[in-house]
């Protein structure tokens, strides 16, 4: 239906309800082959008319429709898209892409994106948006590495181990000039495992109890080894930290916070009233990148006037306490801006050769020791910093004498680094 009144170009006039072409030829096994290249050469035409481009994901499409026709018509089919692969695709894509693409519209591979989009689908609702991102980025990583029509039965364990241990460690970028570490390479063959089994167990691939992924990532001792490298501030650097974003600005104010109560990036900037404590003595961390986040967060020192602060001016339905960070509708957060923002002032203030030492999460690691050092038990600095869940995690904060325990603990936190120089003058 679709050449219907298009020209034919064999006769230069135009399609009408049948095509009718002789096969010159009595011989059964020539006429065969002679009728399934014509097949072809129509289906092309037919495609073309509805604009089809020849991507991967229309090849994929064709694939799924060519699957429950007869063998004699997809054997027609396959012969015709081979003469489309070997005449037409070959001189602008060359032979590789060319035979992969022909595997792909005869059903004889599956291409890695119609795998991603359908693995994708299922993960909506289910996957946070950040675990969305992470994989998108794997994806178009491994098809940058592999080629855009690279499909799942082309990835071996060799190509594998190709992209996880050159590609991926030689990729750099503002977050990693030096290249992507061990645990950034760890999560992404997670992810790329992940779609592996579930195309398996989906049917779409073989089912095994391996794949190419398994044993690719870096290990525990690698992981930790790199993890090394970052280390806690030191004394004079949170002073100058401090004195380059002074009390009221974004990121001086989520450097106090952070400074003296050890939170994830996200978990301060985007608090909202409803969040916090009147007096600004505590707030609650509802959610967050574990199980374990939730808890009570004490507040002492200039963090709790950093947070009363800007209670007091908030406004609005959300009543949000950091209202100039925007929220990005990639990852429906305002951490990212933020984490940048620290970025640009830690290498304006201490240098950029502390890039790879130093970064927000460093925060975390310091208070952590500190609340070690000043004497908070480790049960306690635990369920503060969200490593382990307290009897307070289930956000019922009728307990006063809890409440009370973390803010003494966290106070003494606050002494230990006024007294060794951390805060500044």
């Amino acid at each position: 239906a679709a050449l219907i009144g298009k020209t034919n170009p064999r006769t230069g006039r135009p399609y009408g309800r049948e095509i009718r072409i002789g096969l010159k030829t009595r011989a059964l096994v020539d006429a065969r082959r002679e009728r399934d290249i014509l097949l072809g050469v129509i289906r092309k035409q037919e495609r073309e008319a509805l604009g089809w481009s020849g991507t991967v994901e229309e090849a994929a499409e064709l694939a799924r429709e060519i699957a429950p026709r007869n063998d004699e018509e997809k054997a027609a089919i396959e012969v015709g898209m081979g003469v489309v692969a070997k005449k037409i695709l070959e001189p602008r894509i060359g032979p590789e892409k060319a035979r992969q693409w022909h595997k792909v519209v005869t059903g004889k591979a599956t291409p890695i994106s119609t795998l991603a989009e359908k693995f994708m689908a299922e993960c909506e609702g289910k996957k946070s948006r950040s675990y969305q991102n992470n994989f998108k980025t794997v994806l178009s990583e491994l098809l940058e590495f592999g080629g855009s029509f690279l499909t799942a039965e082309e990835v071996s364990r060799s190509l594998a181990a190709s992209f996880v241990t050159e590609f991926l460690p030689n990729r750099k970028s503002p977050k990693a000039p030096d290249g992507q570490g061990p645990a950034t390479i760890r999560k992404k063959v997670s992810n790329l495992a992940a779609l592996w089994k579930w195309a398996q167990k989906r049917g779409y691939l073989p089912y095994s109890k391996e794949t190419p992924w398994d044993e690719q990532a870096p290990d525990n001792a690698e992981v930790k080894a790199a993890a090394k490298k970052f280390r806690p501030f030191a004394p004079e650097e949170t002073s100058k930290l401090l004195e380059a974003a002074p009390a009221g600005m974004v990121m001086g104010d989520i450097i106090r916070v952070a400074l003296l109560t050890g939170v994830r990036l996200e978990e301060v900037a985007s608090l909202e009233a409803s969040q916090v404590d009147p007096e600004a003595r505590w707030y609650e961390v509802r959610e967050g990148k574990t199980d374990n986040a939730s808890r009570i967060v004490p507040l002492v020192g200039f963090a709790r006037h950093v947070i009363l602060s800007r209670l007091r001016k908030a406004t609005g339905d959300d009543r949000s306490l950091f209202p100039e960070l925007g929220v990005r509708a990639s990852t429906g957060r305002k951490g990212g801006a933020v984490s940048q923002g620290f970025t640009r002032l830690r290498r304006d203030v201490l240098g950029e050769h502390t890039d790879g030492e130093l970064k927000q999460h460093c925060f975390r690691h310091l208070w952590r020791t500190a609340a070690r050092r000043a004497g908070v038990d480790l049960r306690t600095a635990q369920e503060m910093g969200g490593w382990s869940r307290g009897k307070s995690s289930d956000l019922t904060y009728d307990h006063g004498e809890e409440v009370e325990h973390y803010i003494a603990e966290q106070e003494k936190v606050w002494r230990w680094l006024q007294e060794k120089g951390y805060l500044g003058s």
